[in-house]
């Protein structure tokens, strides 16, 4: 069993190993999921407290198939729009890492270039040595959404009159951070 550490310092993400996505619930049937690819996160921990920092390319986003419905959710003024909001972003406002592992960070959440307070709730583990010296961190964090909140507010009725697409996104962010040399 390793000695447990002190966070201290800064810890940058570690692509491989952590996803940030989203869900929706699609035609009250099903959830549609996505991920980001392109993303980065620091946390940092110094005398002042701890802060959370990321950003992720908005064109990185998972959907690839069909090219018209990536075009629309990608590209299309009713979803992201990243031709003018290539990023979405987050900054802390105050990080709780509790000994118990519990982790709630709330900060603003900037889509399409708005930006609302948030509070992703979840677990955090570490700092621990990894096999080849490095020193390492995670956080899992959740928090749902109303879309709405960023003006993504496209809606189509189904002939039952229930929404094509839920209000609601489930927010995940699945993160392993190194600290820095």
């Amino acid at each position: 069993m390793q000695e447990k550490r002190q966070l201290a310092g800064t810890y940058e993400l570690d692509q491989t190993h952590s996803t940030v996505g989203f869900g929706i619930a699609h035609m009250s049937l099903s959830t549609f999921r996505a991920s980001f690819g392109d993303v980065e996160a620091r946390l940092v921990s110094n005398g002042d407290g701890v802060a959370l920092e990321g950003r992720t390319r908005t064109e990185s986003v998972s959907i690839g198939e069909p090219p018209e419905f990536r075009e629309h959710i990608v590209h299309g003024r009713d979803f992201l729009s990243a031709d003018d909001h290539p990023e979405l972003t987050f900054r802390s406002s105050a990080v709780e890492l509790r000994e118990d592992g519990v982790a709630t960070v709330r900060g603003e959440l900037a889509i399409r270039g708005i930006g609302r307070d948030v509070t992703l709730e979840g677990r955090y583990r570490g700092p621990i040595e990894d096999p080849s010296g490095n020193e390492r961190v995670a956080l899992e964090l959740r928090t749902t959404v109303d879309r709405r909140a960023w003006e993504l507010d496209w809606q189509m009725q189904l002939p039952d009159g229930a929404d094509a697409l839920g209000w609601e996104v489930e927010l995940s962010a699945d993160l392993e951070l190194v600290k820095a040399a």
